[in-house]
């Protein structure tokens, strides 16, 4: 297990005359379910109309989000300066789709040219041919909200002095539902090098409980920790065992293992589903955190009122110290 250097640290806090120190664990615990609860009521609400992509529901989303962190001074991470990376995208039945990205970025110090690029999906799939509205409150709101409150914590960091070593791009990616498309347009266009790309959190369904978890429902999936970085591993499971204590459960990194889906049983191939995948294709190790499908997925009845915001919190705080780990640390991330 590889020696951690920052979450020992207390950092030191002056601002006309003195104030009380500042650990971590304050800015951790700016992420609260209060506020998660706030922005996914508005977020996953049927005023976004189910954030297809190339839809003006995703036009209110991507606008959503870049106020959001206009508002909280987080900068905009495109080449302009915008928050907006605009792609036209093909989905699986060969229709044209016209598509945004939403980058927010923080500088980093002394690392500044290192970036830990953490994602999640904007879209979701939009209304159902009898008007039903598929809100995607867990799939991928939850991810959503909770990359809104890290970023809130990093920058709160850096107002106080205390900001990142490397820098930080939230990549809120489109076209999730269309086949990951977003994420390989992202990759493929990268705005930051990959070559200087230290590694990928995405956030894909972190709100809700799976039926094997019912009795100790606190509990998160891990899947590709360990796929390409031992020190990826060993930061996350350092994070969680010395602040947030949930179960890590790991048995989705392995993709034949067996999910009933859709009516029927199936290999899971989780590594290959969400938007990590086009990061460890250009061999960036990735965490993929996620809390499993239910009966809700995909469905108009993924709604608000079934996130479990406590949950949501404790999940949310621990990709933070995972990611404040990855940025403050002396060495980059050793790949296998």
């Amino acid at each position: 297990m590889k020696t951690l250097t920052y979450f020992s640290v207390l950092f030191f806090v002056f601002s006309c005359g003195s104030e009380a120190q500042k650990t971590v664990t304050d800015y951790a615990e700016s992420i609260t379910e209060t506020e998660l609860k706030t922005h996914l009521y508005t977020y996953a609400s049927d005023e976004f109309m189910g954030r297809e992509a190339g839809t003006e529901g995703e036009i209110l989303a991507i606008n959503f989000l870049k106020n959001y962190y206009e508002s909280a001074g987080v900068s905009g991470g495109s080449t302009d300066g915008s928050y907006f990376q605009e792609m036209t995208v093909t989905d699986r039945s060969g229709n044209s789709i016209d598509s945004y990205n939403v980058l927010g970025y923080i500088e980093g110090s002394d690392k500044a040219n290192e970036v830990l690029v953490i994602t999640s999906h904007l879209d979701h799939i939009g209304i159902e041919a009898d008007g039903q509205i598929n809100n995607g409150a867990d799939d991928d709101g939850s991810g959503t909200v909770a990359m809104m409150e890290i970023a809130e914590a990093f920058i709160m960091a850096k107002e106080d002095g205390n900001g990142p070593r490397r820098s930080l791009l939230f990549l809120h990616v489109s076209a999730e539902e269309k086949g990951l498309l977003g994420s390989k347009y992202y990759t493929d266009n990268p705005i930051y090098p990959l070559t200087n790309t230290v590694a990928n959190l995405n956030i894909d369904m972190i709100g809700r409980i799976d039926s094997l978890h019912i009795e100790q429902p606190d509990y998160i999936y891990l899947i590709g920790s360990d796929i390409l970085s031992d020190d990826l591993h060993d930061v996350s499971e350092k994070a969680n065992e010395d602040y947030v204590g949930l179960t890590i459960d790991y048995r989705y990194n392995d993709p034949t293992t067996l999910v009933y889906e859709f009516g029927r049983w199936r290999e899971n191939r989780y590594y290959y589903r969400s938007d990590h995948y086009h990061f460890v294709k250009n061999n960036i190790p990735a965490i993929f955190y996620f809390n499993g499908t239910h009966k809700d997925y995909h469905a108009p009845t993924d709604t608000v009122e079934k996130i479990n915001y406590n949950l949501l919190e404790k999940r949310t705080r621990l990709i933070f110290y995972t990611a404040w780990e990855i940025v403050n640390r002396e060495e980059r991330l050793s790949l296998k």
